[in-house]
């Protein structure tokens, strides 16, 4: 119960945190939540999921970024701008969530 509560709370920080860039660039509402739900979910995913081979602080930013390139694709066309700044932030949140989901689980 303790670990679906701090997934929870690292999913909500990492959603906020992932969708900054788009607030500055003015995207469009859907696109940001879009992405806010993405970021909430991905603490889940990183967590059960295994990469052999891959150091636990790495994991998070290589699961994110493949992650998100079908959104980035699906969306770039409309939104070349906020391309670069999304893939970015998909590394740093990925980093984030791998980082304080090591400390904090």
């Amino acid at each position: 119960m303790r670990s679906n509560l701090i997934m929870i709370l690292i999913g909500m920080v990492s959603g906020f945190m992932g969708i900054i860039p788009l607030l500055r660039q003015k995207a469009d509402k859907y696109w940001v939540f879009a992405l806010f739900l993405f970021y909430f979910m991905m603490p889940y995913v990183i967590f059960h999921i295994a990469l052999p081979g891959v150091q636990w602080w790495l994991k998070g930013s290589i699961v994110s970024l493949f992650l998100v390139l079908p959104l980035v694709i699906a969306a770039g066309r409309g939104y070349k701008r906020c391309v670069f700044p999304i893939l970015i932030t998909s590394v740093l949140v990925g980093l984030f969530i791998s980082l304080l989901g090591h400390y904090l689980l």
